[in-house]
């Protein structure tokens, strides 16, 4: 069922495409008919050319019919706006039809007629077919769009009344039902051209060609009935004349959009000061309007749109100026601190900027860190609310100390910034120890009264850098060796904070490489012993560092942990590792692909759905792979572990004990977990052959393995004598340099063709 309904939404877009062709071809055809007809007519042709000539027109809008009925079919989107379109234009060829083949012979054509019915049908319908058209391609109509929308079409409708319609309207006259209908073809002309004009200015650019052809289409509409209509008050107006052409350009209008694929963007409007020049310019038309208006006694409808246009012009400024107000309160929140008011923490950065400018030229700066001391005592003992009272009376006392250009802000928690200008470090001590002072000064607190001790580090540039975060980071450094020795204030010093700061650069660095494509994997193939093939491989990081080459786990393992990047750094592996196992299993390389897992993985109770998006996204069933956790990080959180190990098992997971024998190997833990294998530590088996004791633990441990119905894999094997007595034992797998050091992939692919058929059990 599933299967069937995906085949039949693949294959709609060629559906569509076939719709379009349909459309495009049919309305070629009619084009040339309609062209062929407008030849005719222009060379006086006679017989069935007369005829192609006489009724060229309202074939051609029969045609159109069909065409914009076929669009609405195979148009989703825009399926209610192209119905609406074909119904409006079915009506006004029904109106043509009866005044061609009846009213036509009359001596006197009556007005109202049943024709004017039919050509009146077109608006009411043009209209929701061009509103439906505006909402496919704006989602939201805010009120800015709404007045924009008001004041462009006030405009465009007192620029047509000052020009032709209103002169129409005023010039009509004669029997009450030819009044009325005299006055509804403009009025109807003036609200579709309000509507075109508004839309315009809402919809902004790239809407596509469909919605410029339509609009093109109906605004040709107005103005042929424009002339239409004042040609008709002079006496002016010849049926088949010029104006004729008009009214069929504007159909052909409405038969070229429906030839145009729809656009799956949406619209762009213009942002900035380009959002008010539409609007703008209109209501300076506007203006212009009323005061020649007022000059020469001009059209009253024209001056009362134009009056309206203003007004909305001048509601559109005053929620311009409402919104930039607000986007003003905004970014002004957005920069302060919400608990004490002082600049937070994107503000410090936004500033470390034109510090950055100063710095190059010279000028000094020093950037102090300061951090309350025994604050956490505080918070625990005396509650949050305390806290955060003593953090909103801290930013008012050390801004009493600073001078006007100074910036105080707070980074977070109990630690704050202050960027001081033109102070060397002689300066920034003096500064410091006021801060102090100021801070020792008894706080008032709900009736109890606190004194606090603050520990300060100190940057200054440019003789501790040129660079304004890395005196941030300095400053950062100094104020934990300040409140290590609880020296109130201290300097930065290289050769005793540089370690520090290297480190910070070497975290950050990892952060980068985790994420931008430096990490590899390098394999070790794990042999069975049973079938003599390489069933699976050891994925094992690798860094390309971009200035110190390949680095190993144990250059950055360490850092990862204290940074706490183990996380983001496991789940990266697996991903790689997901990717290599979908491309291997592509050129027919069936192997499980085993990734060591880090303690943050086994705490996360999300860890589980990460593994099951990545299988997921690599095509890769979940028996291929294998995580591999070492003992000593199940007894650092077992209840969770053991939670996070059962889920990734009922997946299919596999689970391997790593290292097993140096950590808490212990049965009652070993029984409770839900693992597959058992990987017994290098130490041991590299040294069975030669120590009886430890042969007696790979034995033992053997035994022990396969009665839990787990996999023993034994690492470490570093020559064939090792690998003879394991196979002896009836171990399961073996892993070591025997076999093959850690490759890439395509070495490793390299050496498992090299040894394809199998050559016993040492391989």
């Amino acid at each position: 069922m599933e299967r069937s309904s995906t085949r039949r939404r693949a294959r709609s877009p060629h559906r569509t495409d076939r719709s379009l062709g349909t459309v495009r071809a049919l309305t070629a055809a009619l084009l040339l008919a309609y062209v062929a007809s407008l030849v005719a007519l222009g060379t006086g042709a006679t017989g069935s050319l007369a005829v192609l000539a006489g009724s060229g027109k309202l074939l051609f809008i029969a045609g159109l019919v069909t065409v914009l009925a076929i669009r609405a079919v195979s148009s989703p989107r825009d399926r209610i706006a192209w119905a609406c379109f074909a119904a409006g234009v079915a009506s006004y060829l029904a109106g043509a039809l009866g005044h061609e083949f009846y009213y036509a012979s009359l001596p006197v054509v009556p007005r109202p007629s049943w024709s004017d019915l039919g050509y009146m049908g077109l608006y009411p319908l043009a209209y929701v077919g061009l509103f439906r058209m505006l909402r496919a391609r704006v989602s939201r109509l805010t009120s800015s769009m709404w007045l924009d929308g008001i004041v462009t079409g006030l405009t465009a409708a007192a620029l047509a009344a000052a020009v032709a319609l209103g002169a129409v309207l005023r010039m009509a006259e004669g029997p009450a039902g030819a009044v009325v209908i005299a006055v509804a073809y403009p009025v109807a002309d003036l609200l579709l051209l309000v509507l075109i004009a508004g839309a315009l200015a809402v919809i902004g650019r790239g809407a596509g060609g469909v919605w410029w052809w339509v609009t093109s289409g109906m605004a040709l509409f107005v103005v042929t009935d424009t002339l239409y209509a004042y040609q008709v008050l002079h006496g002016s107006y010849v049926t088949g004349g010029p104006l004729d052409l008009g009214w069929g350009v504007a159909f052909a209008c409405f038969g070229l959009a429906a030839c145009q694929a729809s656009r799956s963007g949406g619209t762009t409007r213009l942002e900035g000061l380009g959002a008010l020049a539409v609007p703008g310019v209109c209501a300076l038309a506007a203006l212009l309007l009323l005061f020649f208006g007022y000059l020469d006694g001009g059209e009253l409808l024209a001056g009362l749109l134009a009056l309206g246009a203003v007004l909305a012009a001048l509601a559109r400024t005053a929620l311009t100026f409402r919104d930039v107000r607000a986007l003003a309160d905004s970014r002004r929140q957005a920069r302060t601190d919400e608990l004490t008011g002082l600049p937070n923490r994107r503000h410090v950065f936004e500033a470390l900027a034109a510090v950055d400018a100063r710095l190059a030229t010279g000028a000094a700066t020093a950037v102090l860190v300061v951090d309350l001391d025994r604050f956490k005592e505080i918070n625990d003992s005396l509650g949050h609310a305390v806290g955060d009272a003593l953090l909103c009376q801290v930013g008012p006392r050390l801004s009493a100390q600073l001078r006007g250009g100074d910036l105080l802000a707070r980074l977070g928690g109990d630690e704050f910034v202050v960027l001081a200008a033109d102070l060397d470090d002689i300066g920034a001590g003096a500064l410091a120890q006021r801060l102090c002072t100021a801070l020792r000064e008894p706080f008032r607190l709900g009736g109890m009264s606190l004194s606090v001790d603050a520990s300060i580090g100190i940057a200054v540039g440019p003789q501790h850098s040129r660079s304004a975060q890395e005196l941030l980071q300095m400053a950062d450094l100094a104020m934990y060796c300040a409140k290590a020795n609880r020296s109130g204030a201290t300097v930065y010093d290289e050769e005793r904070d540089g370690s520090g700061r290297h480190r910070l650069e070497a975290v950050d660095q990892l952060r980068r490489a985790i994420s931008g494509g430096e990490l590899v994997l390098h394999h070790q193939p794990k042999l069975s012993l049973q079938t003599g093939q390489i069933e699976g491989v050891e994925a094992l990081v690798r860094w390309r560092h971009p200035t110190r080459g390949l680095l190993y786990p144990d250059a950055f393992i360490e850092l990862a942990e204290s940074a706490g990047l183990m996380g983001p750094l496991t789940t990266a592996v697996v991903g790689l590792a997901l990717a290599q196992r979908r491309a291997w299993a592509d050129a027919g390389r069936d192997l499980t692909v085993a990734v060591n897992v880090s303690p943050s993985n086994l705490v996360d109770e999300h860890f589980p759905e990460e593994v099951a998006g990545l299988l997921a996204e690599h095509g890769v069933p979940p028996t291929a792979l294998v995580l591999e956790v070492t003992e000593s990080l199940l007894m650092e959180d077992r209840e969770r572990a053991v939670r996070v190990l059962a889920r990734l098992r009922e997946a299919g997971v596999g689970v391997s004990i790593d290292d097993y024998g140096t950590g808490y190997s212990s049965l009652a833990y070993l029984a409770a977990l839900p693992v597959t294998e058992l990987k017994l530590d290098r130490t041991f088996v590299a040294a069975m052959t030669g120590s009886s004791r430890a042969a007696s633990i790979v034995t033992s441990t053997l035994q022990l393995a396969h009665a839990l119905g787990l996999t023993l894999v034994a690492e470490g094997a570093e020559d064939q004598a090792t690998v003879d007595a394991l196979a002896a034992l009836g171990c399961d797998v073996v892993q070591g340099y025997h076999l093959s050091r850690p490759l890439p992939a395509e070495p490793l692919e390299r050496w498992l063709d090299a040894r394809r058929a199998p050559a016993g059990v040492g391989g």
